[in-house]
């Protein structure tokens, strides 16, 4: 296995062991699942200061040369965003105005969506530790800035993890700080695919993303994560990405020479999650 010189071997991040299989392999980094708790998880990964870097600049160096994740803002995010929170909130707002801090805002399609959601008067703002991407949200008008999260002393009704969750080398502990941020009886709003529900990587219908992503969990191992923080899990809205739309894109994309997978449609058991939990404690 070739990984660079700074790559640290970890223990499952949900159920600390070390016993592991083989799950997927892309630039020079091996995603590997845990016999114990079925996380899948990378190891050996980068240095904890590396990937707090890769995280402001959206760069990741490895063995072929460097990934980045900065991309650029997308219409048809914010129209899905729209649309999903929108069905998914429907049982969840009244009248009243509501509070909303979205961790990992992005470019802000998120907020954005959420002001035709959520009640008139509501307070949403939104944290990006990539400057580009705040400053960019900015730029549009919208509340984004790239403060730290020791830095936010308000709680909120709503706080939003959306695509965030797989980007963390420590997620037990990044929910169990952030839960602060949400007021007793408040909810976590949660996003991330069921990575760790598939034997293998070549069923996932995209792109492993190796090392920006670190974590791919399942229902099992999210319930767990969540549980351990201080959070209920109380409703979870599943969508599947393997279309007949989504495979002719993969189809486009290969043939422009990105490497991502061939996808048949409706054959994958992977599904991007909603998840909805409450502050319990």
């Amino acid at each position: 296995m070739t990984t660079s010189a700074a790559s640290v071997a970890v223990a499952c991040p949900l159920c600390d062991q070390r016993e592991a299989s083989p799950w997927g392999r892309e630039n020079g980094y091996s995603a590997v699942k845990c016999i114990g708790c079925g996380l899948v998880y990378v190891s050996p990964r980068p240095a904890d200061d590396s990937i707090s870097e890769a995280t402001r600049t959206g760069q990741h160096r490895h063995e072929a040369g460097a990934l980045s994740v900065v991309y650029a803002p997308s219409r048809r995010k914010l129209a899905r965003y729209r649309a999903r929170m929108r069905r998914v909130l429907a049982q969840e707002l009244g009248q009243d105005p509501v509070s909303w801090l979205d961790i990992g805002a992005g470019f802000g399609e998120l907020i954005e969506a959420l002001r035709d959601v959520v009640p008139a008067g509501s307070r949403i703002r939104g944290i990006e530790p990539m400057a580009a991407k705040a400053a960019h949200a900015r730029a549009r008008g919208l509340p984004v800035t790239s403060e730290s999260l020791a830095q936010v002393s308000d709680s909120f009704d709503f706080v939003s993890l959306i695509n965030v969750f797989s980007h963390l080398p420590d997620p037990g502990a990044f929910l169990a700080d952030i839960r602060r941020l949400v007021r007793p009886g408040g909810t976590l709003v949660l996003m991330t695919g069921n990575g760790a529900e598939l034997d293998r990587a070549e069923s996932y219908p995209d792109r492993l993303d190796l090392p920006d992503h670190l974590v791919f969990a399942g229902r099992p191992q999210l319930d767990a994560f969540l549980r351990e923080a201080g959070f209920e899990p109380y409703a979870r809205d599943l969508v599947r990405l393997d279309t007949p739309v989504w495979a002719a894109k993969a189809l486009v994309k290969k043939l422009v020479g990105q490497p991502v997978p061939l996808v048949l449609p409706y054959r994958s058991r992977f599904r991007d999650m909603l998840y909805l939990a409450r502050r319990v404690r």
